[in-house]
């Protein structure tokens, strides 16, 4: 996969078992995103289900919503507090976040 083939995904899914995934990736030469990409890869449930989610439904969720002031985040439930992590690359993160959570690849859409 090329960084050009995430560009422009915008992609929501639900799942039998009331989990959902949101995808959400483009670039950008807006000053908000220093990396060049907006983005966030959201793993939730639909029903808030504490301590398994955040109180927006959140399971696991990488994005970069502030990155000019907090820099690219992991939410992880049950901790309220995001993680700030190094920013390996769109490509990189997009793997990394599929190969944690139980569901499969968006592909064919």
């Amino acid at each position: 996969m090329e960084p050009e083939d995430l560009d422009g995904i915008n992609r929501i899914r639900k799942y039998p078992d009331r989990t959902v995934i949101r995808v959400f990736c483009t670039r950008t030469t807006a000053d908000a995103y220093p990396s060049g990409w907006a983005y966030s890869f959201h793993y939730g449930m639909l029903e808030l289900d504490p301590p398994r989610t955040l109180d927006d439904g959140t399971i696991r969720r990488y994005d970069n919503a502030h990155e000019a002031t907090k820099g690219h985040e992991l939410h992880v439930a049950p901790n309220s507090e995001p993680t700030q992590i190094d920013f390996p690359g769109i490509v990189t993160l997009w793997d990394r976040f599929w190969s944690e959570i139980p569901k499969s690849e968006l592909s064919g859409e």
